[in-house]
């Protein structure tokens, strides 16, 4: 496979992509303002930055041992956020134009676009809505060679610029039934070269527009004994050069309350998928579904269906503060067939947060790539992170799978806790991820751990450690991955609105393979600056 190497040596791919950023957010400006004009004012919060940053790695390229290169590297960010608030319209929008020069050590000037924004618009209260979303940013290729961020590696990386309109209709028929109706479109460009055979499973990601629609109907309050839901989604992703991929499942459900604590259903629907697969986790026809439902009180309920698509569902909430549900399946028709099970596990304490989730999916690349946040802004406690070198700081996730046109079976794990003790930060998270690649039948193991300490030890001054490990199996080339990466830093809040941080970071990849063998070691000192 070619790697596209993302760099500003191509000037004209780095003006298409700021072209495209600017456009985008002059579009949206003046939706916004002839829009909102009319009716509610627009309150606008804009927040310009810079960063500027100097960092000397050891192993600029990520090379292998004996074929190490030093190189200092220095950055230049300036950055917008923008927030916009009225009685109809709510806006979010973070970007950042990253300028470095001398990144892997080629002393050449690199620029790189990184963007992540989200509206979400009234049309007609309580009836017509519209939800728009858009990201750049920057991502590796392959799982074998993993960069942290665009300062170091071998340019195995590509561009991904997504885009999606939402427009939905949430329409009351009475007290007979009510509706949501909702259109989707979505696109995804990369800078990948899908070379002259982009149909091949090897071959980058390609370009994709996906377009989907959702109807639901609901029974409203005229029905007391008996509730209905019929329910249609459809989506479908044309890939440029690819194999086109579908999803499509239509489901009905009539229940009676024989009387607060039992109740009866019967399910029925229709599944036809649509994707080149070589395992048999999907079958395509009609599914049906009969049992019933047991609510003791309202801590406890369970569910059980019988058919050819068979469940039980437990749902325990012993006190406000635990919810926990888990759903086993037996599924002939559908996608994922077979024995699967899901849990979700949430438990909050006035200090903690607990979290446990098991699922099985099935998904494409091109979806991942749409739902990674680009920025994170929040703690795990949902507030805003109060230093913006941390929160704005962009950084490749390490377990995206390799970017080619996939459909991947997924079954996952994920353990997190998060502490807060007035002082202290205190965050973790364990993951462990089986992926069946439907394309090449390739399998991957996944598992891995990070955690953050912040401490702020002072008025003004904290000090982090972030560590982290992850392993990788493949099963295609019978090779393992372990990476250890872990970053020691202090911040500093100078003046309200400038900081200053220092950074060490140690990065350690094993491999079976000789070529994605490499340590590097990483110091950076960097100001932010807000206007």
């Amino acid at each position: 496979m070619k790697a596209q190497m993302v760099s500003a040596t191509d000037n004209r791919e780095a003006r298409r992509l700021l072209k495209l950023s600017v456009l985008f957010i002059r579009v949206t400006t003046v939706y916004i303002f002839f829009y909102t004009s009319q009716s509610f004012a627009l309150n606008w919060t804009t927040r310009p930055s810079i960063q500027v940053q100097e960092v000397y790695s050891d192993n600029i390229r990520l090379a292998p041992k004996d074929n190490e290169k030093n190189a200092f590297v220095t950055e230049v960010s300036p950055g917008v956020s923008v927030i916009g608030r009225s009685a109809r319209t709510t806006l979010n929008l973070n970007y950042r134009m990253q300028n470095l020069y001398n990144a892997r050590g080629d002393k050449g000037l690199n620029t790189y676009n990184q963007l992540q924004y989200n509206s979400h618009n009234i049309f007609v209260q309580n009836k017509l809505f519209l939800d728009s979303r858009s990201s750049v940013s920057q991502q590796n290729l392959s799982n074998n060679q993993i960069a942290n961020d665009n300062i170091s590696g071998a340019g195995n990386s590509t561009n991904v610029v997504t885009f999606g309109l939402s427009p939905y209709w949430t329409p009351h028929f009475g007290s007979y039934a009510n509706g949501l109706f909702r259109l989707n479109f979505d696109t995804i460009t990369t800078g990948a070269d899908s070379g002259t055979n982009p149909s091949s499973p090897l071959s980058p990601i390609s370009d994709t527009v996906t377009l989907g629609e959702t109807a639901q109907l609901t029974s409203g309050t005229k029905f007391r004994r008996v509730s209905w839901n019929l329910s249609h989604n459809n989506r479908e992703s044309y890939r440029k050069g690819g194999d086109d991929v579908k999803f499509q499942n239509s489901n009905a459900t009539v229940r009676t309350y024989l009387n607060k604590y039992f109740n009866v259903f019967a399910q029925g629907g229709y599944s036809n998928n649509e994707f080149q697969t070589t395992t048999s986790s999907n079958k395509n026809g009609l599914f049906y579904t009969l049992g019933a439902q047991w609510i003791p009180s309202l801590h406890y309920s369970i569910a059980v269906g019988v058919g050819n698509n068979s469940y039980v569902t437990v749902r325990i909430s012993p006190i406000q503060r635990i919810n926990w549900i888990t759903t086993y399946r037996d599924n002939q028709i559908g996608l994922n067939t077979g024995k699967t099970w899901q849990t979700s596990l949430n438990y909050r304490t006035r200090r903690s947060i607990w979290a446990l989730t098991h699922d099985n999916d099935t998904i494409t690349t091109q979806e991942i790539l749409s739902q990674l946040p680009i920025f994170q802004v929040q703690d795990p406690f949902g507030n805003i992170i109060p230093n913006p070198v941390i929160s704005q700081q962009f950084q490749r996730p390490p377990n995206i799978p390799t970017l080619t046109n996939e459909v991947i079976v997924r079954k996952t794990w994920n353990f997190s806790v998060s502490f807060n003790t007035g002082k202290s930060t205190i965050s973790a998270n364990a993951f462990n991820e089986d992926r069946v690649f439907q394309v090449t039948g390739n399998n991957e193991k996944v598992r891995g751990f990070n955690a953050t300490w912040n401490w702020r030890f002072a008025s003004k001054t904290s000090a982090y450690i972030r560590p982290g490990w992850q392993h990788i199996e493949r099963a295609l080339n019978s090779t393992q991955d372990d990476r250890y990466d872990i970053a020691i830093g202090m911040n500093r809040s100078i003046t309200p609105r400038l900081n200053g941080r220092i950074e060490f970071r140690h990065l350690n990849q094993k491999s079976d393979l000789n070529t994605n063998d490499f340590q590097e070691n990483r110091a950076t000192a960097s100001l932010f600056m807000r206007f």
